[in-house]
């Protein structure tokens, strides 16, 4: 394998032979028609959202299934949109034609769902209402959170009495006495408060990556891995029984079915009473800890990496490797910084300088698309570089500007001054905007963030400087940004690429399916939680979470009160100028085999975990390519994709075999 300089600017992809210029980017799905979505879709898409925002949680919180909405990779969307293709294309167009969906008209109900998908579980909901409730209801004489936190806590934002009890917090983590009526009063006012902070910054995320559409997808031919499993459902409503269409390739059919009997073995087992799920995880032991090496493989992960160039696969799993390593080292001889709890590791910090130098490089290099852009919405450039987007570039610039002063103020309101809200506002979005940028290069479907905004400012400017009433408001909004393992920046972005070009309008039929879904969804975790109780959810979400994370952090930042860490940001710096060498090193040194994508995700221990799926991916495409040449890369292409749907297909269809017997625990499908 030989590697050549690609003269254009250096986040372009630089594939591992020109000959093969691994076909995903050069795969011609359909393009959308100008003009807005058809009501039909739209009507469809608010639908399914509702459909998504009530499955979601019922599924991952409550049966404990599949998690098919808790990561980056679309799976319970993509299942969805899979139904309706069968429902719409095959049966009912079997006997009508003109009932069949367009291939516009799935991309478009399709994008609602990516974006619904999103905040269905873990990209919001999951970690939302446990957070928001349990400083009131996990208080006792051990943690003493009524002393340290209830006088700080924003009283606005949780679901108090009117004279400020907690009983109808007990009773959402308790269950209701059956008969008793859901007391659904104290709840609208603070579902309505945050309703408006996480509208707008949904909307500033959407508006983002509309602005961004045009340099990520036209510009710089980013693979979107992810989004390719989708596309390959609306590419074949068109013609389900063109030669070119992927139910055609006996490939993809080979590779669904294999995955779904494997994924299916599970099923059955658990309802025969023996659950046996096929998951390959061991340890490699090079000696004590810290020095035990995981090896694990997932199919699905191998089929997404499959989808992105070698020289990028290459890049995630020796930097994983790397990472682990230098971890390894740092906690053997003892020379990690303390309170990595409250202020993050070292590694965090080195990933976060490295996220900032990316985020202000990719701005940089975007400045032709992006001054053209500004001049189009001001009506002195080219008027028509926006046409076609999922927005006018006037509506996108606008939407940002005025999302982030409503949330400003809104970060004021509660108690963090608008001095640092105008500081960790930025950061987060950078955060968001660095891993939607992993998740369309990398195709990895889980991915934790290099740090959390709450930690960064902490470590930046002291818990001691924040002081309590602060920290109590950064550790209440980790209910909606922790984990980030999903989020409505990357699916709004795998959203417009599934649609491709030519879908204006696109931009309000997403943010009014993000809508419905934040509804449906909140309406859901409260029922199944004062019907079952909050108790009795899954045990991540609603057990180790809740009584660790958000508020055992505030409880520890407050206690330790200290100021900024110094070396942290020496960290921090560090990163950015290794950031920077990785940048000038992809754009002049032709044989350079590193990409800069690889810092954003050394700190994460998912990446950590998954580093072997990665390399097998990364190994079977090189040998592929080696032995087969170009020819064998197409039909290798739709088995992994046949792969990745099987996984899908199945978790979708047990959980809906659990909805129907009400068992739990039967997760088929888990990452």
């Amino acid at each position: 394998m030989r590697f050549w300089y690609n003269p254009r600017p250096f986040l372009h992809e630089v594939q591992t032979d020109e000959r093969v210029n691994d076909e995903l980017e050069r795969v011609d799905y359909p393009s959308a028609p100008a003009g807005f979505p058809s009501v039909r879709s739209i009507v469809i898409g608010c639908i399914m959202c509702a459909v998504i925002g009530l499955a979601g949680p019922y599924w991952t919180i409550y049966l404990q299934s599949s998690r098919m909405f808790a990561d980056y990779h679309t799976a319970g969307a993509t299942f969805f949109l899979l139904l309706l293709f069968l429902f719409f294309n095959v049966v009912l167009g079997f006997f009508w034609k003109k009932l069949a969906l367009r291939a516009d008209e799935l991309m478009a109900v399709g994008a609602m769902m990516l974006v619904g998908g999103s905040i269905a579980t873990s990209g919001l909901i999951a970690y939302f209402f446990p957070a928001i409730t349990s400083p009131y209801y996990f208080a006792n004489l051990s943690n003493r959170w009524d002393e340290v936190l209830w006088p700080y806590l924003p009283k606005a934002l949780s679901p108090l009495d009117p004279r400020g009890g907690t009983l109808a917090i007990k009773w959402f983590w308790e269950g209701l006495v059956p008969g008793e009526p859901i007391p659904w009063g104290p709840w609208l006012a603070p579902l309505a408060t945050w309703g408006v902070f996480l509208m707008a910054m949904f909307a500033c995320m959407m508006a983002i990556m509309v602005i961004m559409r045009k340099q990520w997808m036209d510009h710089e031919h980013l693979s979107f891995p992810i989004a390719q499993v989708p596309a390959e459902l609306c590419a074949a409503a068109a013609a389900p029984g063109h030669p070119s269409s992927i139910f055609r390739s006996k490939a993809f059919w080979i590779g669904l079915a294999f995955t779904f009997a494997l994924a299916s073995v599970g099923g059955v087992s658990y309802y025969l009473g023996r659950p046996y799920f096929i998951r390959i995880r061991h340890w490699i032991d090079f000696g004590e800890e810290p020095w035990r090496l995981p090896i694990y493989l997932d199919l699905v992960v191998m089929g997404l990496v499959f989808l992105i160039p070698n020289r990028i696969a290459f890049t995630v799993w020796s930097v994983a490797l790397v990472s682990w390593f230098i971890r390894s080292i740092m906690t053997e001889y003892h020379l990690s910084m303390t309170n990595p709890w409250v202020y993050g590791n070292e590694m965090n910090h080195l990933s976060m300088g490295a996220t900032i130098v990316f985020v202000v490089g990719s701005v940089w290099l975007s400045r032709d698309h992006l001054r053209r852009a500004l001049r189009c919405a001001l009506g002195r450039g080219d008027r028509d570089y926006d046409l076609g987007e999922p927005s006018s570039y006037r509506v996108a610039f606008l939407t940002v500007l005025f999302s982030l002063i409503v949330m400003v103020v809104w970060f004021d309101r509660i108690g963090l001054d608008w001095y640092y809200a105008i500081v960790v506002l930025p950061v987060t979005l950078a955060i968001y905007y660095a891993m939607a940028r992993v998740v369309a290069q990398c195709g990895l479907p889980m991915a934790s963030p290099p740090i959390y905004p709450n930690v960064f400012m902490a470590s930046m400017f002291g818990s001691g400087t924040l002081g309590a009433g602060r920290l109590a408001a950064l550790g209440m909004h980790m209910g909606w940004h922790f984990d980030m393992r999903n989020s409505v920046m990357s699916g709004s972005g795998h959203g417009m690429y599934l649609t491709r070009r030519r879908r204006g309008g696109l931009f309000w039929a997403m943010l009014l399916g993000v809508l419905i879904t934040y509804v449906a969804a909140c309406y859901c975790t409260i029922w199944i939680c004062y019907r079952y109780g909050g108790l009795n959810m899954d045990g991540w979400f609603f057990g180790t979470y809740p009584k660790v994370v958000p508020w055992g952090w505030t409880r520890a930042a407050i206690a330790d009160y200290g100021g900024p860490s110094v070396g942290r940001m020496v960290w921090g710096g560090v990163g950015a100028l290794l950031m920077a060498g990785l940048m000038v090193a992809q754009r002049t040194l032709f044989w350079w085999p590193l990409h800069p994508v690889g810092l954003l995700i050394c700190a994460s221990h998912m990446v950590y975990f998954f580093w072997f799926s990665v390399f097998m991916a990364w190994l079977v495409k090189v040998v592929l390519v080696m032995v087969g040449g170009p020819a064998t890369f197409r039909p290798a292409r739709r088995f992994f994709i046949g792969m990745v749907m099987g996984y899908f297909l199945a978790g979708g269809i047990w959980a809906v075999i659990d909805t129907i017997t009400h068992s739990t625990g039967n997760a088929v499908f888990y990452i």
